[in-house]
C-alpha cells in the first residue's frame, strides 16, 4: 500500500509541478493574445491546454515509469505527511475539472429536457442534422450536445428571418458543427490546471467563444456567399432581445448582445486578412510540443530514468 501510495503522490505532485511551470512559460503568451483585436481560436486552444498536456506527459511517461522501474516494492519509504498534502492538492484540483465538466454536461440535458418539451421537429436545408423549434423568449439558434448534436430554433426567429438569413444562420450553425466547438467547449472547462483557478481561464474561454463565432460567420458568409443575409439576421435576433440569455455553462454557443454589435459591423465590413497574427503565441506552442516530446523520449533512457528517479528519491526524503 506504501509503494502505490507513493507512486500516486509523486505522480500527483510531478502533475502539479508542470503544470504550473508550463501555465508560466504559456502566459505572456496567453497576455498578448488577450489584448489584440482578432485572436485565433486554434491559438487560444494550443496555449489552453499545454499545461494540461505537459502535465500528463511530465507525470505519466516520465515520472511514473521511472518509479515503477526502479523502485523497490519493499524499499521501507514511507509517504511524508507534506507530499500526501501536496498530491492531495493536486487531486483536488482534477477533481474540480472533471466536476466543472460534468457541470456542463449536467446544465445541458436539463435545458434541453426543458426545451423539448412541445418542441418539433423540422427540416431546414443545408442541416444534416436533427433541428426543432421552439417556444422560447430568448431569440436563441444553438447547436446543443457533444455526441449527438441538435439545433434548436426559437419559432420567433422562424418567422422573422427571409430564406436566405435562415440558410446564413444554417450554415454558421454547420460551421459549428463540423470543427466541433462544443467538444473544445467541453474540454476547456475540464482542463485541470491553475489557469482554471484564475480570471486569465474565465478569459480565454470567452475570447475562444468570440473566436469561434468569428470563424463560423466567416465560414457562413463564403459557403452562402452573402455576409449581408448573416448580418441581417443578428439584427433582427437584437431586436427580439426581450430576455436573458439562458444559463451560462451549458454546452452551447448563444447570440450576446454585446456581441451583435461588433459581429454585424464585422460582417458588412470585413478587415482584410492579416498575416502573423499570434505568431508569438504559436511559437511558444509549437516549440513547447516537440521539446516535451524530446523529453519524454529522452526518459526512456535508462541512465536518464535512473537520474529522474534519484531526484524522486531526494524528493520523498525532503519532504518527509
Amino acid at each position: 500500500m506504501t509503494y502505490l501510495g507513493l507512486a500516486c503522490c509523486l505522480s500527483l505532485t510531478a502533475f502539479g509541478a508542470a503544470s504550473l511551470v508550463a501555465a508560466l512559460l504559456v502566459w505572456p503568451a496567453v497576455r498578448r493574445q488577450l489584448v489584440i483585436a482578432e485572436p485565433r481560436g486554434g491559438t487560444l486552444l494550443a496555449l489552453r491546454f499545454t499545461p494540461t498536456i505537459a502535465a500528463c506527459l511530465v507525470a505519466g511517461a516520465i515520472v511514473l515509469p521511472s518509479f515503477l522501474r526502479l523502485e523497490p516494492r519493499h524499499s521501507g519509504e514511507r509517504v511524508g505527511v507534506t507530499l500526501i498534502g501536496l498530491g492531495a492538492a493536486v487531486a483536488l484540483m482534477l477533481l474540480a475539472g472533471a466536476l466543472r465538466a460534468l457541470r456542463s454536461v449536467l446544465a445541458t440535458r436539463a435545458l434541453e429536457r426543458r426545451w423539448r418539451v412541445g418542441a418539433a421537429e423540422i427540416v431546414l436545408p443545408g442541416f444534416p442534422l436533427p433541428a426543432f423549434a421552439i417556444d422560447e423568449p430568448f431569440p436563441l439558434i444553438a447547436v446543443v450536445g457533444v455526441v449527438r448534436p441538435r439545433l434548436y430554433v426559437a419559432r420567433q426567429v422562424l418567422e422573422r428571418c427571409t430564406p436566405g438569413e435562415l440558410a446564413g444562420i444554417v450554415a454558421h450553425e454547420t460551421a459549428h458543427v463540423s470543427r466541433r466547438d462544443n467538444l473544445k467547449r467541453l474540454l476547456l472547462r475540464a482542463c485541470p490546471d491553475i489557469l482554471a483557478f484564475s480570471p486569465m481561464g474565465a478569459r480565454i474561454e470567452r475570447a475562444w467563444t468570440e473566436a469561434s463565432e468569428r470563424a463560423a460567420d466567416d465560414n457562413a458568409a463564403a459557403r452562402t456567399g452573402s455576409r449581408l443575409d448573416l448580418a441581417a439576421a443578428l439584427v433582427k435576433v437584437a431586436r427580439s432581445l426581450v430576455a436573458p440569455a439562458p444559463t451560462d455553462g451549458v454546452l452551447a454557443a448563444f447570440c450576446r448582445e454585446e456581441e451583435i454589435t461588433t459581429r454585424v459591423r464585422r460582417l458588412l465590413h470585413p478587415a482584410p486578412e492579416r498575416g502573423g497574427r499570434g505568431v508569438a503565441a504559436q511559437r511558444v506552442a509549437l516549440v513547447l510540443a516537440p521539446g516535451l516530446m524530446a523529453l519524454v523520449a529522452v526518459a526512456q533512457n535508462a541512465g536518464v530514468a535512473a537520474r529522474i528517479h534519484g531526484v524522486a528519491e531526494m524528493l520523498v526524503r525532503f519532504l518527509q
